[in-house]
């Protein structure tokens, strides 16, 4: 189902035939150094099938698919929070290498946050970005997040320590931009 349509990209749902694909573009360890250690890597195309069928099983759309010319390209979902922290989530995403240094994470971020605003209860989004990975920085602070703080040490990926920056977004203020 297509969820945005925009003239570079589509967020849509994931379809079981994307697992290849998906498993060609995590595949990668530049990606995956970016993300959490429950990332497998690496990644299989057994993986990508067992995510899909896993979000696709839940009652929200949690997690975009973002397809170039047709292609699964990349994915950008949140993790609500539980309890007290119920209208809050984490945002996440990855672009596949090929799509890098093109303008279009900005975008795709935009067109997500957006959705994410109209069609869920969140009110708040957060991101946690490794201190090495300043075009992710980059993209949130474009899209109107503010760093709330560094928090050093925070993250142990590849056998080393590495500071955390932590970012947040307001739905009122994402609907003043």
């Amino acid at each position: 189902m297509i969820i945005v349509k925009h003239e570079e990209f589509l967020l849509r749902t994931f379809e079981e035939a994307d697992a290849t694909a998906m498993a060609n573009l995590l595949n990668n360890k530049k990606i995956w150094d970016n993300c959490r250690d429950g990332l497998p890597y690496p990644y299989s195309y057994d993986d990508g099938l067992a995510f899909i069928r896993k979000i696709n099983s839940k009652d929200e759309i949690q997690e975009l698919c973002i397809a170039i010319d047709g292609n699964p390209a990349g994915n950008i979902g949140i993790v609500p929070g539980t309890d007290v922290e119920r209208f809050n989530a984490e945002i996440g995403y990855y672009l596949g290498e090929p799509y890098w240094n093109k303008g279009l994470m900005t975008k795709v971020l935009a067109a997500a946050i957006r959705y994410y605003f109209s069609n869920t209860r969140i009110i708040r989004l957060h991101a946690c970005v490794y201190e090495y990975n300043k075009p992710s920085m980059h993209v949130l602070e474009k899209n109107g997040f503010t760093k709330m703080g560094i928090a050093r040490k925070a993250i142990f990926k590849n056998g080393k320590f590495w500071d955390a920056h932590i970012y947040e977004l307001l739905k009122e203020d994402a609907l003043k931009r």
